[in-house]
Parts: C-alpha cells; sequence; structure tokens
C-alpha cells in the first residue's frame, strides 16, 4: 500500500468568532420564488434562513437520510433549472456544516441547501414536532476546524 500524508496540520480555533465572508447558494428558478418567501420570515436574511434550516433538520442530515450518491463524483444540481444567485454572509460556523455534510453525503452544498429547502416547502418541520423528533442532535456552540488528509492507493493487481 502507497500512503500519500501531508504531515501539515490546519487548525482554526473559534471560527465561530471571525468575521463572515460572502458566500453564494444557487436556487432553481422554479423554486425561487418559494425560497423569497421563507426568507422574508426571516426579514430577507438567507443567512438566518440557512441557519434555521440546518438546525431544524439536523434529525435528518445527522442521521444519514440523505439520498445516497449516486455516482463516485460529487452530485450538483440537475442541468437546465436556470440557477438564480444569491449572495449572502453565513455565520463560519453555518457554511462549514453544510460543506462537512456536503461532502459527508458526496453532494454540493448548492444540492444540500435545496434539499433542505424542498423539506422545509414539504413542511416536515411539523412532522417531526409532533413525533417528537425534533432535538434529537445537540448543537454544539463551540467550533474549531482541524483539517488532516491522507489519501492511500492499494497497489494490489497494479504491474510495473
Amino acid at each position: 500500500m502507497i500512503t500519500f500524508q501531508n504531515k501539515n496540520e490546519f487548525v482554526r480555533h473559534e471560527i465561530n468568532l471571525e468575521e463572515d465572508s460572502v458566500s453564494t447558494l444557487l436556487i432553481p428558478e422554479y423554486l425561487y420564488d418559494d425560497f423569497s418567501l421563507k426568507t422574508k420570515k426571516y426579514k430577507g436574511k438567507t443567512a438566518l434562513y440557512l441557519q434555521s434550516l440546518l438546525r431544524r433538520f439536523r434529525t435528518i442530515t445527522h442521521s444519514g437520510m440523505i439520498p445516497e450518491a449516486e455516482k463516485l463524483k460529487t452530485t450538483y444540481q440537475e442541468r437546465n433549472l436556470d440557477l438564480q444567485k444569491v449572495s449572502f454572509k453565513p455565520k463560519n460556523a453555518d457554511w462549514m456544516e453544510l460543506g462537512e455534510l456536503a461532502l459527508v453525503f458526496g453532494k454540493s452544498r448548492f444540492w444540500l441547501f435545496v434539499f433542505l429547502l424542498k423539506l422545509d416547502l414539504l413542511n416536515l418541520w411539523h412532522s417531526l414536532v409532533e413525533a417528537g423528533l425534533k432535538k434529537i442532535v445537540p448543537i454544539i456552540p463551540n467550533l474549531e476546524l482541524k483539517v488532516f488528509q491522507r489519501l492511500e492507493r492499494s497497489t494490489v493487481g497494479l504491474l510495473f
């Protein structure tokens, strides 16, 4: 087995205290009006809406109830959706959580956000509340980013 390892460690403490930066979401045109109505409940702040989606559907996302990846590469949104660009300043912790979930499930952040939006449009939150499943996964207030990369390649069956 050949192992490639980056021995440098990348650590950032208390990312939630750092200044938030501009990020972008791509919303399919057919959902854009619904998205706009949902964000109005949050005074038009997409960052607050993202935070709410992540919090409310943590039971779904953190228990692995996301459609499985259909291929080895990251799944993005379908083609020809006439995607609408939405720029906003999410909390660093929320943007990282969305990114981590996307990475774990082999999806893009855009795909995952639209998935959460669709769950919200289906009023799934009310069903979770009625079933008593609204607070299964705790929220961790402190956040630290630690990245360590390791890539292993098996040489079994390779002829040189």
